[in-house]
């Protein structure tokens, strides 16, 4: 019998050249137990964007697809090894109290709530939501209950780490128990004036598979609640990873960032190869689509937002290689035409410090900068900080700590933070 298809193979015509990549040694925050392994040798001309033929490919012309490199090297090795390393977090928040991780605790303390969850609606109706753009009141009406989750469950999360007490963890699978039992988010409105439900399952469900990733050695004596959660996420993620999107945008920029990055963790979490190998090819998949200096072209036609966009996407592409990262595969090394995310980083920076920069290549004759007032934009500086010094992004955050953010992983200080 043929293996089930559901990661979608879905792309556009790149020439892509690749660096040979060399091992290197994890930073103290990941497990020492595991080895580092040699980044897989990608072809030349070709860029793998999952890692098993989709059922959606034979609706796609032949010319807007190409051939595609085997990612099967990409595999899971650590199931339990998350984003970030809980014990050695633990250790921190013990013996070195610097102001940042106190005001992390502090804010992880102040937000974990047992029963905040417990008020928020299981969402497994058909989720239909208005468009951010079209329609942003009611937009934020509708997806209300879902950032309320997302805060929830990020908030148990953090509580679990901080609190001396284990009943955070415990609350945080028995809330997602009822999700999983009444299998929530399965369905969704995935018509043209209402994509947005399907766009809202995206973070949603990375949301969840942060928090589960940050709880996960905390539980594992609830071996079968455990394994109804993640059926129900595997199912989940599985069902809406097959959806392709629209070429030349939904298919390739952001949105599958995010689709990546819940494939990614969820992947890890249940073992699955070819969910993590569909999540990781989304990093090649960006450098390839990005100009010499580190410009994500696919956002750039965002026109004045832009340097929303580019910084938006940054956000997944780094949470992504973070997870790899712990998986032992060197993502920060990769090159693609002398290109990494260090170079997408760089360009963000120069965004910041000079937001005209973007329009080099937006058609737009002014930037937005209203993104630059929500600091959960700017969390995933935590976990780039971890691992590289940078003045710049330090500063911009400095005064800021503690970082968070409500679907991407959540107290990004707690979990990150060093103390320079």
């Amino acid at each position: 019998m043929q293996k089930p298809c559901y990661a979608p193979l879905y792309v556009l015509q790149r020439v892509a050249g690749f660096k040979t990549l060399k091992p290197h040694v994890m930073s103290a925050t990941m497990t020492k137990a595991r080895d580092v392994r040699p980044m897989p040798q990608l072809n030349r001309r070709t860029l793998l964007l999952s890692a098993v033929a989709s059922p959606f490919v034979s609706r796609v012309d032949a010319s807007e697809t190409q051939s595609s490199q085997d990612v099967s090297p990409y595999r899971v090795q650590d199931p339990m090894a998350g984003y970030f390393d809980l014990a050695e977090r633990r250790r921190v928040m013990r013996d070195m109290p610097s102001l940042g991780i106190i005001q992390a605790r502090l804010r992880a303390m102040e937000y974990s709530d047992c029963q905040s969850g417990r008020t928020v609606p299981v969402q497994d109706q058909t989720i239909t939501i208005p468009s951010f753009y079209g329609d942003n009141e009611g937009w934020r009406k509708a997806v209300t209950p879902f950032r309320n989750i997302e805060d929830a469950v990020s908030n148990l999360a953090a509580g679990n780490l901080v609190s001396p007490e284990r009943g955070y963890a415990d609350c945080l699978v028995d809330l997602l128990l009822r999700w999983a039992r009444r299998d929530a988010l399965a369905k969704f409105n995935f018509s043209t004036a209402y994509r947005q439900g399907w766009f809202q399952v995206e973070s949603t469900l990375f949301a969840i598979g942060h928090a589960m990733a940050a709880i996960r050695p905390d539980i594992l004596h609830r071996k079968d609640d455990l394994g109804t959660i993640d059926a129900w996420l595997l199912r989940i993620a599985r069902s809406h990873f097959a959806i392709p999107g629209s070429p030349g945008g939904t298919c390739c920029n952001n949105h599958f960032y995010r689709r990546a990055l819940y494939a990614a963790i969820v992947g890890v979490q249940t073992g699955d190869d070819a969910l993590f190998q569909g999540g990781v090819g989304a990093i090649p998949l960006a450098l390839s689509d990005s100009s010499s200096e580190g410009a994500l072209l696919l956002e750039m036609k965002r026109g004045e937002l832009s340097a929303h966009y580019q910084n938006f996407a940054l956000m997944y592409l780094v949470m992504i290689a973070e997870i790899a990262e712990r998986q032992g595969y060197p993502m920060w090394d990769m090159q693609i035409d002398g290109k990494s995310l260090h170079t997408l980083v760089a360009f963000n920076n120069k965004v910041i410090a000079d937001p005209n920069t973007v329009l080099k290549y937006a058609s737009a004759t002014e930037v937005s900068l209203r993104y630059q007032k929500d600091m959960q934009y700017f969390a995933w500086f935590e976990i780039y900080l971890s691992r590289f010094k940078n003045a710049q992004m330090e500063a911009w955050i400095a005064t800021r700590r503690p970082m968070y953010n409500r679907s991407l992983g959540g107290h990004l200080t707690a979990y990150f933070y060093v103390d320079s």
